[in-house]
């Protein structure tokens, strides 16, 4: 299972982070920079005084719940994976991920290398990168609540399903549960004065 991907870039700024997995601690901004900056320079410390002549510095990082594995580039460019440690086959995926940071950011014209990512294309065929692997843990997507005719399918909130018109009332007792997806007329039932 993927939890995250970051990509640092020779500068050890962090130019992309990607959290897959629900059961995160959400960082800060702040907080995501300083774990880039934090591991570049543990990882050009880790070359410098590497019994090695010639180590590239840190590749993977081990605890009991998690691994990070670094693939550094020939131009100074980081790809941090945070994984479950069973994942199997992770310099596989480590090199799909160089792939596709090749095909849609090294390859745009507009991406400067030292510039945050923001390709929609990139974002995407990493999504379908980490799914394929097995690395997605919970996807909520909801269709968009102003159609009143469509359904949202089988979502997981909370550890139960619904599958609930958008245009229908829920009553939380007969439900047998409080953790109900907001829906617009949940919301204006609930007192919050919207004027609904």
């Amino acid at each position: 299972m993927i939890f995250s991907i970051y990509i640092i870039n020779k500068a050890g700024g962090l130019v992309y982070n990607k959290d897959y997995s629900e059961g995160l601690s959400k960082l800060t901004s702040n907080e995501y920079l300083v774990l880039a900056g934090t591991f570049h320079g543990v990882h050009a410390i880790t070359s410098k005084i590497s019994p090695v002549p010639g180590s590239s510095g840190i590749e993977m990082l081990e605890t009991d719940t998690f691994r990070i594995h670094c693939f550094q580039t020939l131009t100074g460019t980081k790809f941090l994976l945070v994984a479950d440690p069973q994942q199997p086959s992770i310099d596989h995926t480590m090199k799909k991920i160089y792939e596709c940071y090749s095909d849609y950011c090294v390859k745009n014209p507009f991406q400067n290398p030292e510039m945050p990512i923001r390709s929609e294309q990139f974002d995407v065929h990493l999504l379908k990168l980490v799914k394929s692997v097995g690395g997605l843990v919970v996807s909520h997507t909801l269709p968009q609540p102003y159609n009143t005719t469509t359904t949202a399918t089988a979502t997981t909130i909370n550890n139960n399903q619904y599958n609930v018109p958008y245009n229908t009332s829920i009553d939380p007792s007969a439900q047998g549960s409080s953790n109900l997806p907001p829906t617009l007329p949940n919301i204006a039932s609930s007192g919050l004065g919207l004027g609904v």
